[in-house]
């Protein structure tokens, strides 16, 4: 499934690739160029609330570098471990530079807990030696930032080599010393208001990505109403598939993002099949999806051919390969989904999950497998996965994942396997 350590712990691939981009997608020209123009200085930071199509900008980015390689990593919660964290990044960067330093590797394959500064001093060691251009991109930075993850970037950030240039794609500001950078002259920031679409851009968005032919007047008012929100604009363009009056619709709603999303959410949904809708609803469970995967939680068949449809309908999924195996939905559609999950089904979630879990079991993945089972309620069972999984946990040395996972088990879970107890004991004091 993905590169291996000596504790035989897989790194997830499709975490390590750009997503891929959608099919006559809007060029960002100008933001496009500030990127480009601005890849001398040490730190980038694309910070905006979600929707803001942060993703899609990095991803057509880095797709048009040619002076310089790059190492990409699509974090999530899981990697506020910082020995899995900085595992990802070492991977990304080796993917980009297969030489980097056997010494790095062995460290993040030991038992020994890591300092927050270890592997970033390593690091700088290593890329001092490159003869080429890298930009490393950690995307979604905000689901994994965690102290030790923040001390271990300021320490990269205080020490760059020169040939690196660090990305973050974020929803809040980390906590780094971005002040002393902008004074520096060392940061380049790319904020919502910049992100925002223009006119122009939601002209061309409509017509060559939606295939919908609107007048002037009712593209000037469908970005004002969106404020140029990127995904207010897709959700709304989805709306207007086959309605004979734009206008009218358009003056419908208003409001705040949140008011505008579930509007707008509710009217996608409601244009969709019934067979659709459930797909959507069921899988929705899912941080990532591939056919098979889907078939298993939905207990239908037709999975993969979905995904493709949901893919060339513009129905926010992202694709996470270029293989189209494995994608995502868009995280804001993804928690509408999972909303109204819970308001219309409430019981069928912890089956869903429980049918993942069995899935990931059967495939490999193991984190996901424990995730699922959590989520289900299946204490005894998610204790009985992570205890099957304690040694190579141990041996990378991914405390945090452990005391995460036991957190979630009731006290009497946790008494029903003094195993995870003890090693857990042993964590603590190491």
């Amino acid at each position: 499934m993905g590169e291996r350590g000596i504790s035989d712990l897989p790194l997830l691939p499709t975490k390590l690739v750009a997503p891929g981009v959608r099919p006559r997608a809007v060029q960002r020209g100008q933001l496009l160029e500030r990127l480009a123009a601005a890849a001398r200085l040490p730190v980038t930071l694309v910070a905006a609330p979600a929707g803001f199509g942060k993703t899609t900008l990095l991803t057509q980015w880095v797709g048009e570098l040619r002076s310089a390689r790059h190492a990409w990593v699509s974090l999530d919660a899981g990697d506020r471990d910082v020995a899995r964290f900085w595992s990802y990044v070492v991977a990304a960067l080796r993917g980009a530079w297969p030489s980097l330093g056997t010494e790095l590797m062995a460290g993040l394959d030991s038992p020994r807990p890591l300092l927050p500064t270890a592997v970033p001093a390593q690091l700088i060691v290593d890329l001092a030696q490159l003869d080429q251009d890298i930009v490393l991109v950690l995307d979604d930075y905000h689901l994994a930032e965690d102290a030790a993850l923040d001390a271990g970037l300021v320490f990269l950030i205080e020490h760059l080599p020169p040939r690196l240039h660090l990305v973050l794609g974020t929803r809040t500001d980390p906590a780094l010393p971005l002040s002393r950078l902008r004074a520096r002259g060392e940061l380049l920031e790319v904020r919502a208001v910049e992100l925002r679409c223009t006119a122009d851009e939601a002209s061309r968005f409509c017509s060559q990505t939606m295939g919908l032919e609107l007048t002037a007047a009712s593209v000037a008012l469908l970005e004002t109403r969106t404020e140029g929100w990127w995904a207010g604009l897709q959700l709304a363009a989805l709306s207007l598939r086959d309605r004979p009056d734009p206008a009218g619709f358009l003056g419908a709603f208003a409001g705040s993002h949140r008011h505008v999303l579930d509007y707008l959410v509710e009217e996608v949904l409601h244009q969709q099949p019934a067979a659709r809708q459930a797909f959507l609803l069921r899988t929705a469970v899912l941080d990532r999806l591939s056919g098979p995967l889907c078939d298993a939680v939905t207990g239908a068949g037709g999975g993969q051919a979905q995904l493709e449809r949901l893919e060339r309908d513009n129905l926010f999924l992202v694709p996470l390969d270029d293989e189209r195996g494995w994608y995502r939905y868009h995280h804001l559609f993804r928690d509408v989904l999972r909303h109204r999950l819970r308001l219309a089904e409430p019981g069928l979630v912890p089956e869903l999950h429980r049918r993942a879990s069995a899935w990931c079991v059967d495939h490999g993945l193991r984190e996901d497998a424990v995730e699922h089972a959590l989520s289900a309620g299946e204490w005894d069972g998610a204790a009985r996965l992570i205890e099957s999984w304690m040694d190579p946990l141990l041996m990378r040395a991914e405390y945090g994942t452990l005391y995460r996972w036991r957190g979630k088990l009731p006290a009497a879970v946790r008494a029903r396997h003094p195993r995870l107890s003890y090693q857990y004991g042993l964590a603590l004091v190491r």
